[in-house]
């Protein structure tokens, strides 16, 4: 084997890597934009519910009348409580749509294995 083989199988692993960089990124956005699953993130009981899609983006909260009573440090904890475990969850459920993605895209399972942290 010749340098100009070395060089040519090299440039050749390089382009299928940019490939599948693409291919992920692609699928990525795919799952972010067409995805209608929304998470919820709960804090103080159920006295907070903060709502995530999988783009992170909290869509709703909900706060029970009860919250009101608390003081103001209080309530803010509860909402950044709330809105940090939504977007935990969201997070996790984008992986496991990711890692679904990349199984069908026929990538081999260590790859697969790193992507479950």
């Amino acid at each position: 084997m010749d340098s100009k083989d070395i060089q040519s199988m090299m440039a050749n692993l390089m382009q299928n890597a940019q490939k599948l960089q693409e291919n992920m990124r692609n699928a990525y956005q795919e799952v972010a934009d067409n995805s209608t699953a929304i998470v919820q993130g709960k804090a103080g009981g159920d006295l907070v519910v903060a709502h995530v899609n999988l783009k992170m983006q909290v869509t709703k909260i909900d706060m029970q009348p009860a919250l009101f009573e608390e003081k103001p440090e209080v309530i803010a904890e509860l909402v950044a409580g709330a809105v940090n475990q939504g977007l935990a969850q969201a997070q996790a459920a984008m992986k496991q749509e990711m890692m679904q993605k990349a199984k069908n895209l026929g990538l081999p399972a260590e790859l697969l294995a790193q992507m479950r942290g």
